[in-house]
């Protein structure tokens, strides 16, 4: 039954998601997807951080993170439009004036490697579907 329940709430969030219009202009649709990534003290010492990301076509997409610190386990969500320029990714979390930026690359078609253009920081998006 708690499967079930799981399995529906996944679905609603899904076709709530998908059903949200945007007027982005510019995105590169080898990144629209299932994609699943980690992380380990890259950002915060201590935290590691796994999460799932469905970037969808019309320039939307939810993570779904899970962060482990000291064995305790946190999940959150999030929402917000994502949009391509050249080598350039971009994504604006709902109800957010900034946007965070990234130079992109895409191997074999299946790992996207992102990395801050305002920081050092970097990671891998390895595609699940």
């Amino acid at each position: 039954m708690k499967a079930i329940k799981i399995f529906a709430a996944v679905i609603v969030l899904i076709l709530t998601t998908s059903a949200t219009t945007n007027k982005i202009s510019a995105n590169d649709k080898k990144l629209v997807g299932i994609w699943k990534g980690f992380e380990i003290e890259k950002q915060i010492k201590g935290i590691e951080k796994h999460w799932i990301v469905q970037r969808f076509s019309n320039g939307t997409y939810t993570i779904m993170f899970t962060t482990k610190e000291n064995c305790e386990i946190e999940t959150f969500t999030e929402k917000g439009k994502w949009w391509t320029k050249g080598d350039t990714f971009y994504e604006q979390q709902e109800d957010s004036e900034t946007f965070e930026s990234y130079k992109y690359s895409i191997k074999e078609g299946l790992v996207v490697h992102f990395k801050s253009i305002t920081s050092e920081y970097e990671f891998d998006d390895y595609k699940l579907d």
